[in-house]
Parts: structure tokens; sequence; C-alpha cells
């Protein structure tokens, strides 16, 4: 539901609402006490068992030195085939904010002790969709990483995250007046202002399989990017070229790269809705209900989300090289 775990959602319709961690990435932990924290130490945190490294440090964070080859090797992972010139200054730079954003996510994993087997990565790799992210050694290094970094959101940060049904009203009260009756689509909406962007984010989306609420929160322009940009449209009510790409969509599905006079967009359509004969608003009582409980879960998960990253980003140092980087960073760290 979130960019960094996975839940499920279960509920009483008159007391309070609990998440609970998914069964997925290895929470059913095996025999196997082949840990890979080792793994993970050597990708993220230094490379003491190979050559010194000679590239140059570009960020300190906490008096850890990183090299930018640590940082090539995430670009290289996350972005793919895009080459070096493809990718412009402001995307480096917000690659770079992910990068240490993740190393200080990754420290406190391990500082509290959590750590991620051989067999969860393994298991993981084995899914169709994310053997990609597994091809390579510096990719099953990554995998590692994303695997810890979403245990540690999912078993320290959201444990004991709780929604009330007042908190689950107000959601409703607050989303309910653009509610009709007519014929419409849930989706979520990747903008940005150029095409090489663009392009490189629907690569994220399709190819890599990476999830679209977390991309839209972190690259997304669109006004409720932090909530993971789900928006409700009745038809006709968007520019008829963005319309016309949606009707060809079915749930779950991504469109392509569409230019309009608002930049470049992509969306993901998570559902259509009919107009229903007679009560329509009874006979969607439920269902609505039921999705809108899902947003008030999502938002204060994301709310919990965002609260820990900047704890983590406030108590940190975090000293960052420009001409060592080789790029002008103009991220949101700034060069403290």
């Amino acid at each position: 539901m979130i960019s960094k775990a996975g839940w499920i959602i279960s509920s009483d319709r008159d007391s309070n609402l609990e998440l609970h961690p998914h069964s997925e990435m290895g929470s059913n932990k095996r025999a196997n006490t082949y840990l890979v924290a080792v793994l993970i130490g050597v990708g993220v945190f230094c490379c003491s068992c190979r050559t010194a490294d000679r590239t140059p440090t570009i960020v300190t964070i906490n008096g850890r030195k990183v090299h930018r080859s640590e940082f090539d090797r995430f670009l290289r992972t996350k972005l793919g085939d895009l080459t070096a010139g493809d990718i412009t200054d402001s995307l480096k730079s917000q690659m770079l904010d992910e990068f240490i954003v993740r190393n200080l996510e990754l420290a406190e994993a391990q500082r509290l002790g959590l750590t991620v087997t051989e067999s969860e990565i393994e298991q993981t790799a084995q899914d169709p969709q994310m053997k990609s992210s597994a091809a390579t050694d510096e990719a099953r290094i990554e995998l590692g990483n994303d695997l810890l970094v979403s245990k540690y959101y999912r078993n320290i940060v959201l444990r004991d995250v709780r929604v009330s049904p007042d908190e689950v009203q107000r959601y409703i009260d607050e989303n309910r007046a653009g509610r009709t009756d007519k014929a419409g689509f849930y989706v979520r909406e990747i903008r940005v202002e150029n095409r090489e962007d663009a392009d490189r984010l629907w690569k994220e989306v399709t190819e890599k399989n990476r999830d679209f609420a977390t991309i839209v929160r972190q690259y997304s322009q669109v006004p409720n990017a932090e909530q993971g940009g789900l928006t409700y449209y009745t038809d006709g009510q968007l520019p008829e070229a963005l319309e016309n790409a949606i009707k060809l969509l079915r749930p779950g599905d991504v469109s392509p790269v569409i230019q309009s006079s608002f930049g470049y967009h992509i969306f993901k359509l998570e559902r259509r809705t009919e107009p229903h004969p007679g009560d329509p608003r009874r006979a969607n009582m439920d269902e609505d209900r039921s999705r809108m409980i899902e947003g008030a879960i999502e938002r204060k998960n994301q709310q919990a989300v965002d609260k820990a990253v900047q704890a983590l980003v406030s108590a940190a140092s975090i000293k960052i090289d420009d001409s060592a980087a080789g790029f002008t960073y103009v991220g949101r760290m700034g060069h403290n």
C-alpha cells in the first residue's frame, strides 16, 4: 500500500483499525542462519573486502565517507540503461537525496539489529517480476538493501500505526465532495516537466516494476503526490488527449508517456466506476467505505514514513561535495 512495506488491512467496523505486516519478504523466518548483513555491509557501508576505493568522496554522512563508485552503482541499478548524458542534474540530485536517505535507513536498521537472510533474497528473486532486480551482483546487493529497508518500516516505523474510526470518518468527509453518480475512474499520475525524466520513470514502473505510488511520491508534480497521486475523475473531466489514453487501459495498466500543455504524464488506472440504477449510493456503500478505509490507512502510514525520514535526516550530519560528484547539486539536503 505504501512505498516502504506491504500490508494486509483488517478492520472491525466500529472498533479501531489495525495494520498487519504482510507475510512477504521473508517474514516467516527460516532456519537458514546465513545472514546477508555482510553482503549489505559490503554493498552499502564500505567496500573493505576489495581494493581501496580511489573514486572521490561525494558525500559524508555522519562521518562516513561515501565514494562516487557507490552512488554510481546505485544509479546503475535504479536507472538501468540510461547513460550519464541522459540524466539531468536535477534528476541526479533527486537520486542522490534518495541515496542519502537510503544510507540513513540502512544504518538505522542495522543499529536496531535487523538483518535480511540469503533465503529472503532468493525467495524474492524467484518472483518473475523481480528477476531483473537480482540479475547481477550489484542488483542483488540493492535488492538486499530494499528488503532491509522494507523490514525496517514494516517492523519498526509502522508496527504500532493505528487508524481510529474518527480518523476514517474525517478522511471520508474530506474526500466526499468530489463524488458523483456518473461513470468515472481512479488513476494515479506521474507528471514531470521534461521528456527525459518521463521516459526514465516510465521504465521504472514498467520494466523494473517499481511501485507506482512510490514513484509518484518521489518525483511527480501533481498536488497530491505525497498521498500517492490517487485521483478520481468523471468521464469527460480530463483533457481529451489524456482521457483518450486512459480509455485504452485496463485496471492495473500503465499508460505510455503523454505530452500536454501541463507537462509529461504517465497514468496508472486503478479502477473504473459505473453509474448504478436505483439507489447507487446505497449499492456502493460497502465498497466505498472499504476504499475510504484503505485511503485513510495509506495516508497515516505515509505520514509515519515521512516523519521517520525527517527525523533521520534532521539528526544526521550530511556534507555534499559538488565538485567530486561531477554535477551541480540542487537537491533538498543542502550542504550542511
